[in-house]
């Protein structure tokens, strides 16, 4: 009975104090029904440096601030600083809208940014939007915590900290800790640079490319890059001051051993006539570091003491690291150039693509090559950009130009092995689907067979059948288009040991990104499902009733550019779990925000290898 009195004057007490407000350095806090509180400026026109605090009492009972109130601090014209606390969770609609001087903010690690979505003209504007002057933006352990990234400027396109997501990558800013490697450090602040100096622009001839980004200007700017790199690395890292202890002087070598902290051991001289005096006057001797770069961390390369004036020497200074070695990430000039090569050709296929020439990405250069050769794997490879009578399915092309090095270098598949079509007409994929049959019956069945698919694809809109669209039919004549079910009908009776299919294609009447194929009615159809067959594992780029994107940034199919995008990774070293997780994961992220739009990739996969197809590896 006696704890069911307390509990209740403890409710009581609580009730009491809901709803009521204190101001405590300019900011209102406020205590919400479910006992945590809320932030907000109380005089916006005076707030200038701010600090959140973590808890605050209400009659002598302590909370957590978690929340940032919605329009909490709008409009606060002279607000410089600001710091949040790790018990904020919660940053609502417009908090920090139009604080035009806002220069620094300390963010939590993790909390969620509410996104405003009103229909004024700001739909999806992250919560600083306005902020003219926000440059430096922290997390409190974690650099860049990726909801600052991906939510909270989210089309905050006014603001300079948007424009450093944008040139830094903002997947190479997510994740990153305070306190990184240089190599990190450097590329993060570089390799963007550097890559795109030294690919090859639209206007250029081969001749001229070579002219100009050769060996010697691409030295020369990694240094220049690399010293710019390693004075903001220091500058970031290096502490202003460091501390240490004195350890027993040694009189046989003299000097004294320093326990710098954290930092290591240093060892200063000092002439034995002058130990004792120096000892007894340690409190006052100022120690005085050199920074540098050792073991890909900042360390302490060296250390002078001044003592009222009289510097003592180090015994020793440690050798700096290259600090040119980051460029070891940076794509080659020798993958450049075969990159170059591979565009220039059109491989012995008459149909292959000649559009324009697209900027290679990352993936497209650096393809990672394993020596091990996969003799029983084969690739058919359908790659339907150039349509005759529909219009085209950008990059289409070049996805499976690049998926075919892949398969080649890092899958370790045989040339002889790899069927490549481009711009594949009814007759080609009939060919190729014939190939491929005569190739299991002479192995009798010991293969594994790789799938990929990249153009459009239709729906009946009688029976919802799904089919492959073909470069030279329209879609009004489906016995020209090739049935989805009958190609997983043939894949399946393979009889191979795995049979992988990758489509980036959808099946709703969509063109690649946004509009209707001219032979669709106009509304998008969720087409029939198809059940996998035999030991088949298929990876769709989109859910039956969505549309498949591209990735204009990368020149490719969204769903492509993720499957290149692990393997080149991965280096191939990865189970099919591990890639349909991934390439699911980043497409559905990518597009709802480059998009607007949501695109779920779709994984089926047979009966027959329903316990064990996660675990399956992919070379």
């Amino acid at each position: 009975m006696y704890k069911t009195v307390v509990f209740i004057l403890i409710l009581l007490i609580g009730n009491n104090a809901l709803g009521k407000s204190i101001i405590i350095n300019n900011i209102k806090y406020t205590l919400l029904e479910d006992q945590t509180v809320c932030c907000s400026a109380a005089n916006k026109s005076n707030l200038k440096n701010a600090i959140i605090l973590q808890t605050v009492s209400f009659d002598n009972f302590i909370y957590d601030v978690t929340i940032i109130g919605e329009s909490g601090f709008m409009n606060c014209k002279n607000l410089k600083s600001i710091i949040l606390p790790n018990s904020i969770n919660e940053i609502r609609e417009r908090a920090f809208w139009n604080c035009e001087n806002l220069e620094k903010i300390v963010m939590p690690d993790d909390a969620q940014a509410k996104i405003y979505s009103g229909n004024f003209g700001y739909g999806l504007a992250g919560i600083f939007k306005g902020c003219r002057k926000l440059t430096d933006v922290r997390g409190q352990t974690i650099l860049y915590p990726r909801y600052v990234i991906y939510d909270a400027f989210r089309e905050c396109k006014d603001t300079p900290f948007y424009a450093i997501i944008q040139e830094r990558g903002a997947t190479n800013m997510v994740g990153m800790k305070m306190k990184r490697n240089f190599t990190d450090f450097a590329s993060s602040l570089s390799k963007k640079t550097i890559e795109d100096w030294q690919k090859r622009k639209d206007y250029e001839t081969i001749a001229q490319w070579e002219g100009r980004v050769s060996e010697t200007n691409r030295r020369k700017m990694i240094e220049e890059a690399a010293a710019k790199a390693h004075e903001e690395y220091l500058s970031l890292y290096a502490p202003s001051v460091i501390s240490g202890s004195l350890e027993c002087y040694n009189k046989d070598f003299g000097f004294f051993p320093v326990n710098l902290d954290t930092w290591g051991m240093a060892y200063v001289k000092v002439p034995e006539n002058e130990a004792t005096i120096f000892e007894n006057s340690w409190n006052e001797v100022k120690i005085i570091p050199t920074f540098g770069v050792v073991d890909d961390e900042i360390a302490v390369l060296s250390c002078r003491f001044d003592l009222n004036g009289k510097i003592y020497e180090p015994v020793r200074e440690y050798e700096e690291d290259d600090i040119t070695l980051f460029a070891r990430y940076i794509t080659s000039l020798a993958s450049l150039r075969e990159y170059e090569e591979m565009m220039a050709s059109n491989s012995g296929n008459i149909n292959q693509p000649v559009r324009e020439r697209y900027a290679p990405d990352e993936v497209d250069i650096n393809i990672p090559e394993n020596e091990t050769k996969k003799t029983n794997t084969f690739a058919v490879i359908i790659g339907n950009e150039d349509y005759q009578r529909v219009a085209p399915v950008d990059y289409a092309g070049n996805d499976a130009r690049i998926f075919e090095k892949y398969c080649e270098k890092t899958l370790g598949i045989p040339q002889k092995n790899i069927r490549t079509y481009y711009n594949a007409t009814y007759g080609d994929i009939v060919a190729a689907m014939e190939d491929l049959t005569h190739i299991a019956e002479a192995y009798k069945g010991d293969i594994d067979v790789i799938f990929y698919y990249a153009g459009h694809g239709l729906p009946d809109e009688s029976n919802r059948n799904a089919y492959l669209l073909p470069i030279d039919a329209t879609g009004t004549q489906l016995e020209a288009c090739y049935p989805l079910d009958k190609l997983y009908g043939q894949l399946g009776d393979l009889r191979a040991n795995s049979v992988v299919a990758f489509l980036d294609a959808c099946f709703t009447g969509s063109l690649r990104g946004d509009g209707m194929l001219a032979s669709a009615r106009g509304i998008k159809l969720k087409p029939k499902e198809i059940d996998a067959m035999g030991n088949m594992i298929v990876m769709s780029a989109a859910s039956s009733d969505q549309s498949a994107y591209p990735f204009h940034e990368k020149n490719h199919g969204l769903f492509t550019y993720y499957l290149l995008k692990k393997l080149n990774e991965s280096r191939g070293d990865i189970t099919l779990g591990e890639l349909a997780d991934f390439i699911s994961n980043e497409v559905a992220k990518t597009s709802i925000v480059e998009n607007k739009k949501p695109q779920t990739p779709n994984i089926k996969w047979s009966m027959n290898v329903n316990d064990t197809w996660r675990e399956l590896p992919i070379r």
